[in-house]
């Protein structure tokens, strides 16, 4: 494959993507991807002619290094990229990388959907840091191969099928695979059982973490990086739940609802409710959604 990049061997792979108006409006979507061999003559930036044309700079970048190293400048910060790593970065902000001998990295430009806002929480979830080594590093790199097999072989993925998979991706990137340790699978199980059990009983994160004999502050973080959402955010959500079911099978007054799902006041509950749910407690009842 011809790539007339300085730098790409010729060994390299390098696809386009045409999203369809539908995949604009409702899809995430694949606009290049590529697998790079590269040496050390190998560099690109915000400002290289290949950026400066069609869409490339209004999508998100994303690297998986295979072997060597990438140095890179990411919004006027020095980020130095191994094998092994993930690179995730928007290319509406100023970026330049370039290569050291050896490095072989698979790409992908993508966009779409709520696209951003996905990339902003994964940086969150990895401490600000667009370099990072993903606990599913290995299904990250076996879903971009399978995109990269579909394109090389002429059998491209439909547009929901891209969709999916890159949904997929991000989803790993943000929460790795779902599989813990032994160690850490109890602890999480035994922080929601506890939870559970105690839901509607003035709790916090405090008792939460002594229950499982961890800080308060490390068990929050490994909390949400293994769940998604804090151990606060748990408790009220599935207090909120609790009094859904009781707002549209009973008819306890509000303020009794209140109190029986662990709220101190009736107020307190009330704006708990409407900033979940999106309306008040007495609406919700009635028109239940």
């Amino acid at each position: 494959m011809l790539i007339p990049e300085a730098g790409v061997h010729q060994t390299s792979e390098r696809y386009f993507f045409t999203p369809s108006s539908l995949a604009r409006e409702f899809f995430y979507y694949p606009t290049r991807c590529g697998h790079y061999f590269c040496d050390r003559r190998y560099s690109f930036s915000h400002r290289s002619e290949i950026a400066l044309e069609g869409d490339h700079n209004r999508n998100i970048m994303l690297f998986l290094i295979q072997d060597g190293a990438m140095e890179l400048v990411l919004s006027g910060v020095p980020v130095l990229a191994a094998a092994g790593q993930v690179v995730l970065f928007d290319c509406q902000e100023p970026y330049q990388y370039a290569a050291s001998d050896g490095l072989e990295f698979t790409w992908l430009l993508f966009n779409g959907l709520n696209a951003r806002a996905f990339y902003r929480r994964i940086l969150q979830a990895h401490g600000g840091r667009p370099c990072f080594a993903p606990e599913a590093a290995a299904s990250v790199g076996q879903l971009l191969g399978t995109l990269l097999e579909g394109c090389a072989a002429d059998e491209r993925l439909s547009e929901a099928a891209c969709s999916q998979m890159l949904h997929r991706l991000l989803c790993l990137l943000l929460l790795g695979e779902g599989e813990q340790t032994s160690g850490e699978s109890d602890y999480v199980a035994q922080a929601i059982r506890f939870m559970n059990r105690h839901l509607f009983e003035p709790i916090g994160v405090q008792e939460v973490a002594e229950a499982v004999r961890l800080s308060p502050s490390h068990f929050s973080r490994q909390f949400k990086a293994r769940t998604g959402y804090s151990p606060y955010e748990y408790i009220v959500l599935r207090r909120i739940d609790r009094a859904k079911y009781l707002l549209t099978s009973t008819r306890q007054s509000v303020k009794e609802i209140a109190y029986a799902t662990g709220y101190n006041s009736e107020e307190n509950f009330i704006h708990s409710f409407q900033k979940h749910v999106g309306i008040s407690p007495g609406l919700f009842r009635k028109y239940p959604v």
